[in-house]
């Protein structure tokens, strides 16, 4: 229920709350933000506006309000990130910043679609304080976060970030500009659409209905002699081959790519027309990734040892820790969610004189990945099993992100101990 000055949010149907909107948003935020939520939604329904948080990548409702008191809320957010309020049969965007009870300025980008009893909008919170993470703190074991910044540290070249939605690739791209804007390199980032500011960068929107699209961009911030180019997503031949060239050419190029391996990657860089040498002469490296729910340190609960074979490979990764398997529970410290945190878990093809050659010959997608993995890489199998084997994560967490045979017989093996 409500007071004036503070909003507890519980699942109730239809709800006309005593606040007025602009003071139930300004908790509502704060309150999500306390929970390390990345997106707020307010959608009409049949009956009533529904109120939910994106945490830790899963949706969690939290509450149903009166359609009259839930369309003021949506009024005031759109108001407050520039969109226009009155316009509801097209899609709308904004952005704007809300200071919440506890004095927190909180970055919102929201996005509004027209739906079947209504509006949907979709709000991304960043908390520039909280919410900004350097890139040794996005969950890389040691091993990977050098490589990582060592691959980012060369003077030029292409680094790709790949996976599917959702799988961390824009919080990768903006901790390594981070990692980068130490004042001694000129950097312009493209994006579609800007997440949040970066003092000290030169920041560029796509803008398609004036039609300037990535490659457009990537064109012109050539001419600005930059040192380091941040590109949003490479999607079409225009931006994979200007991103080439520019990576060929002096500048280092940090980019994304939807792709499920590394080695799917590289193919889908040669799908759009890039040539097979250029690609090998300017590709540094590729870091395919997923995010996984990382189990609460406080409350997590071993199920049992581990004795069936899981293969040297990890083994070493492992380092003569234990295999156990560990299950969530829940507790004050994670909302009774029994998870605190997300985590990259990456794959990551470090290039040499092999893998290069094989590029530049135009080998398969699956070729590739076997030369990859007689060269040392971990398969992004491997390394989330390793997750699994020392506890930060549920068996089930990985066997959902992860098709592979061992994730699975692990995830089965997590349920009948349990």
């Amino acid at each position: 229920m409500s007071t004036k000055n503070e909003v507890q949010f519980e699942p109730l149907e239809g709800e006309v709350e005593i606040s007025p909107p602009e003071m139930y948003a300004a908790n509502l935020v704060e309150w999500a933000v306390e929970r390390h939520a990345s997106d707020l939604f307010i959608s009409d329904s049949e009956h009533c506006v529904l109120v939910a948080i994106r945490r830790l990548g899963k949706i969690e409702l939290v509450r149903k309000l009166a359609r009259q008191y839930g369309k003021r809320l949506q009024g005031h957010l759109r108001v407050l990130a520039g969109a226009d309020a009155g316009e509801s049969i097209r899609p709308a965007d904004g952005r704007g910043v809300l200071t919440t009870p506890n004095g927190s300025e909180i970055d919102l980008r929201l996005s509004s679609i027209p739906t079947l009893y209504g509006q949907d909008i979709a709000i991304r919170l960043f908390d520039p304080v909280r919410g900004a993470r350097s890139i040794d703190k996005l969950g890389y074991d040691p091993s990977e976060l050098q490589t990582i910044l060592d691959l980012i540290h060369r003077p030029s070249g292409l680094v790709l970030v790949a996976g599917p939605v959702g799988s961390g690739k824009s919080s990768t791209l903006y901790s390594a500009v981070e990692a980068l804007n130490d004042g001694t390199r000129k950097i312009h980032t493209l994006e579609d659409p800007i997440e949040h500011s970066l003092p000290g960068v030169m920041q560029s929107q796509v803008n398609i209905k004036a039609g300037l699209d990535f490659a457009d961009l990537l064109t012109a911030v050539l001419r600005h002699s930059p040192d380091v180019i941040m590109v949003g997503e490479i999607r079409d031949s225009r931006t994979a081959s200007t991103a080439v060239r520019a990576g060929a050419s002096g500048q280092l190029v940090l980019a994304t790519i939807h792709a499920k391996s590394c080695a799917e990657a590289v193919d889908a860089m040669l799908q759009y027309d890039t040539k097979p040498k250029f690609l090998a002469g300017a590709l540094l490296g590729v870091i395919n990734q997923r995010l996984l729910r990382q189990l609460c340190p406080n409350c997590r609960r071993p199920i049992c040892d581990v004795d069936m074979d899981i293969g040297p490979r990890i083994g070493n990764v492992l380092g003569g820790q234990k295999p156990q398997l560990f299950e969530a529970v829940g507790c004050d410290q994670c909302f009774g969610a029994g998870f605190a945190s997300l985590a990259c878990v990456p794959e990551i093809m470090d290039l040499n004189h092999h893998l290069c050659h094989a590029i530049g010959e135009g080998v398969s997608a699956a070729d590739l990945e076997t030369l990859a993995v007689d060269e040392g890489m971990l398969c992004l199998a491997e390394v989330t099993a390793a997750r699994v084997l020392r506890g930060e994560t549920t068996a089930d967490e990985a066997n959902h992100a992860i098709a592979d045979p061992l994730l699975a017989t692990l995830s089965a093996l997590a349920k009948r101990k349990a």
